[in-house]
């Protein structure tokens, strides 16, 4: 396993590995089985040693972070719903006598409850004529000796550098998302894809998300990659590597706790189409409890 050291000092400096692609092998992720899936988007990654800094530490000293200019910003989501609503069905991964429908049913409450509730909070957050709530993606990995629950809505956390769109993969998502809500893309000047990254049942401490400041990196860093489903195909960012990019964290984020990932806005057409973002492994953490969060992907239409 590849693993972190920290360092002593008051901004709780991390030195950790960071798996970016590797550009020289196939750029193919197939998502056509079923279950929590790899942790790696591709089968050759090219890890690199890097500084990350706990964005805590970084706001007491008066940094601010937001959407528009790192790409993410750590939340408490004032949202109508009961984050401990499905506990027993998470911590019951683990339970081969688990309820084999719980997945189901913890899915069609996250779609009917969660998204609406969610849909509002942003939309007030960010200004937003609309918010739509498109997919989401738990990710929850069972024990080696636990049932391997058959949904695609359940992933591990992906520790290979990544954003979740390109130019042309948005698009497509728009085109297919607003007419199954009554919308017109023409209607909608600019668009923003936003992700609510939440920890349930837990303090996340193992695998937590970290972050590269969008200042930091550059055009030539984003590489397509071909995203190969059961019934299509998609396009997502993988990341290669850059010693400038400069990675932040956010050190024991707790349910209550979220962050706004920017991963599109119409307005920045270029290659750079939102903030790459991993998983990592903090240090002695084979013994933590396994993360436990959901992922849920937006889109913020805006009239002007």
């Amino acid at each position: 396993m590849l693993t972190a050291t920290l360092h002593s000092s008051p901004s709780r400096l991390l030195k950790a590995t960071i798996n970016y692609a590797n550009t020289d092998s196939e750029l193919v992720y197939d998502q056509r089985q079923a279950g929590p899936g790899p942790t790696h988007l591709l089968d050759q990654v090219n890890p690199q040693s890097m500084s990350i800094e706990d964005g805590r530490t970084l706001q007491v000293m008066g940094e601010k972070f937001s959407l528009d200019i790192q790409g993410f910003e750590l939340v408490k989501p004032q949202l109508t719903i009961d984050l401990h609503q499905f506990d027993d069905a998470l911590l019951a991964l683990d339970d081969h006598a688990a309820d084999r429908t719980a997945p189901t049913k913890r899915d069609d409450l996250i779609r009917r409850e969660w998204y609406p509730a969610i849909e509002t909070w942003i939309a007030k957050r960010l200004g937003a004529a609309r918010v739509l709530t498109f997919d989401h993606t738990l990710r929850a990995q069972p024990s080696a000796e636990g049932p391997t629950e058959q949904s695609r809505s359940r992933r591990s956390p992906v520790k290979t550098v990544h954003n979740d769109y390109t130019p042309w993969s948005a698009d497509r998502q728009l085109r297919q998302t607003l007419p199954e809500h009554g919308l017109n893309t023409a209607d909608f000047p600019r668009y923003k894809f936003i992700n609510l990254w939440l920890p349930l049942l837990r303090t996340v401490k193992e695998s937590p998300l970290a972050m590269a400041d969008l200042r930091s990196v550059g055009e030539a860093d984003f590489h397509k990659m071909r995203l190969i489903y059961p019934e299509r195909e998609g396009q997502i960012s993988v990341i290669s590597a850059n010693p400038k990019h400069r990675w932040i964290w956010f050190s024991d984020m707790q349910p209550g706790e979220g962050l706004l990932l920017r991963v599109f806005d119409s307005e920045h057409q270029g290659l750079i189409t939102g903030v790459p973002h991993t998983a990592f492994d903090l240090p002695d953490s084979s013994g933590a409890p396994r993360r436990t969060s959901i992922e849920l992907r937006t889109i913020a239409l805006f009239n002007d």
